[in-house]
This record gives C-alpha cells, structure tokens and sequence, in this order.
C-alpha cells in the first residue's frame, strides 16, 4: 500500500512537474441551438501530454420535433505534430451512442468514428480550439446519422466548432 501512496505521489508531481494539462471545455457552436427546434450540447474532458492529448467528448442532441434524443461518448487521440504551433490532428479510437425516444431506431447503440483537425491557442488557465471535424468518417452508419442529422439540424456529417474552456 505504501508502494503504490509513493508511486501515485511521483506520478502527480510529475505530470505538474512536465508539460502536461487537465482540460475542460465547451463548445460556443452550441449557442445556435436557441434558432432551431433542437439542442445540441457538446463538451470534452482531455488531458494533455506535450505533443499528445486524450479526451473525452460528451454530446448531448435532442430533437423537440421528432421526438428522438441522442447521447454520445468516446476516446479521442490528438497528436500536436509541430510543437509550438498548436496545429493538431484527431481521430476517435472509440466512438458510442445510444438514441431513445418515440422516433429512436430499433437498435439503439452506434458505434461510428470521427477524425478532426484544428488550431489550439492557449491563454494563462484558457483555451481557444477551433476545429474541423468529419463524424462517421468510413461512412459506417450513413444511415441513423441522417435520421439523427433530419431530426437535430445541428448534427451534420461536417462540423466547424470552437471549443473553449479552461486548463488545469
């Protein structure tokens, strides 16, 4: 027990010690849900390692007029391949979400993929992301994505976002 107390204390003086950052952040897009009959919220969790990051996205869609709602999670890798600069490349290793409601699909769970590039500027405790991403990039589930797409407008097979939030 006391190995492991030692070993957890050097890995978190580490990590503060290193380039790494704990990241929470929101995505402003989000706001043009007050102009449709749907809601589309999207926020990430990711933790940064010098040039590499993990994180995880939580999507929340629901649709007023179709009765339908969607939840999405999963596990993004994104590489920082020219260091300084802040350009970064993202692809899913795991995407799932699950639909319910009146108009839900009979099979409920989805898994697809995303992949997204985008700028990264960072401020003292803040961040700024643009980005472009692709959902369902291998065209896997082309099908439920466009009854999710017809029943929330915001969730489209391209998106531009600008995720913001704060560094830790």
């Amino acid at each position: 027990m006391r190995k492991l107390v030692v070993l957890s204390i050097i890995m978190i003086a580490a990590c503060h010690a290193s380039a790494s950052a704990f990241r929470v952040g929101i995505d402003l897009r989000c706001a043009d849900s007050f102009f449709y009959p749907a809601v589309r919220v999207d926020g990430e969790f990711s933790y940064r390692f010098s040039e590499v990051r993990v994180s995880i996205p939580l999507r929340y869609s629901h649709s007023m007029s179709h009765e339908l709602d969607f939840i999405e999670t999963g596990l993004a890798v994104s590489v920082y391949p020219f260091e300084g600069y802040g350009f970064f490349a993202s692809v899913s290793l795991l995407r799932a979400g699950y639909f319910w409601g009146l108009e839900a699909p009979e099979d409920p769970l989805l898994l697809f993929s995303e992949a997204s590039v985008g700028w990264t500027f960072d401020l003292p405790h803040f961040f700024i992301e643009p980005r472009i991403s692709i959902t369902d990039a291998f065209s896997s589930e082309e099908g439920r994505l466009s009854v999710l797409s017809q029943a929330v407008p915001q969730y489209s097979r391209f998106r531009i976002s600008l995720m913001t939030g704060f560094t830790f």
